[in-house]
């Protein structure tokens, strides 16, 4: 799912059920574990195990070990979908050849569209899989999308209507910053903010890291944050690290100097 290409069978919820039985058996052989995922009386010949186990490896849930499956993280740190969520945001950011991969193309292209991606009904269109081709320099197909979808959407990068893409990354931002640990009521500079938001958020970000213009995927949860009051945006006199927001006529549309954490 995360290497190579994308894929429709892994979803999050049935990499985090294969995660809880592993974490529950502590040490399951792979034949066990695919007949609790697969019983023979319902797959039918047809098989998604193998894809959903590639998944909770490569987000370093489990191991393999021979022919057993042992998990990595505690159970006790891995209990519920946020959990999961976060860990997800964690490791994939600690992967040293994670930008070039699809998933990461893949997203970082949809969510720098900005407004364009209003044009496409469906991010499954042709004119989109064209667009997401060159972008990424490869062929993207329609399974593919089908299956970053339901990623994105529970990573947060944005909300899927009927198949159609909404850049609002409010989800992904808000477990982002849980991540970086910071400290409540306390105000960093945008500067500093951005330095550490991007270890787990430059997947979301401009391709320009000298770019101080946000994306509307990022500016939407930024502005969401502030009004939830669980962050406050502040304008600063200082033009050269102050960050613009994509332009908004409804919400706080200043330059961002810096951000107070509120919890």
């Amino acid at each position: 799912m995360f290497s190579g290409n994308m894929v429709t069978e892994a979803i999050p919820a049935r990499v985090f059920a294969l995660y809880k039985i592993v974490a529950d058996k502590k040490d399951i052989s792979r034949i066990d574990l695919r007949e609790l995922m697969e019983p023979k009386e319902i797959h039918e010949g047809s098989s998604y195990f193998s894809e959903i186990l590639k998944a909770a490896t490569e987000l370093k849930l489990v191991d393999q070990i021979d022919n057993s499956i042992i998990p990595i993280v505690p159970k006790e740190q891995l209990e519920t979908m946020e959990d999961f969520r976060r860990c997800a945001i964690r490791n994939l950011s600690d992967w040293a050849d994670f930008e070039n991969s699809q998933f990461y193309k893949c997203t970082n292209a949809i969510v720098n569209m900005d407004e364009k991606v209003y044009k496409y009904r469906k991010i499954s269109d042709l004119d989109m899989l064209n667009y997401l081709s060159e972008k990424v320099g490869q062929q993207i197909k329609e399974p593919m999308v089908r299956g970053w979808r339901f990623w994105a959407q529970f990573m947060g990068f944005g909300y899927i209507c009927d198949m159609a893409f909404l850049p609002n990354a409010y989800i992904f931002v808000k477990n982002a910053m849980r991540i970086m640990d910071l400290k409540k009521n306390t105000e960093y500079s945008m500067r500093d903010f951005m330095s550490g938001f991007s270890r787990y958020g430059k997947i979301i970000m401009r391709d320009s890291v000298t770019s101080k213009d946000l994306n509307i995927a990022l500016s939407s949860a930024l502005r969401e944050l502030h009004e939830n009051n669980e962050i406050e945006l502040k304008y600063g006199s200082d033009q050269e690290h102050r960050w613009n927001l994509y332009p908004s006529s409804e919400s706080f549309n200043e330059q961002v100097a810096s951000i107070v954490y509120r919890g």
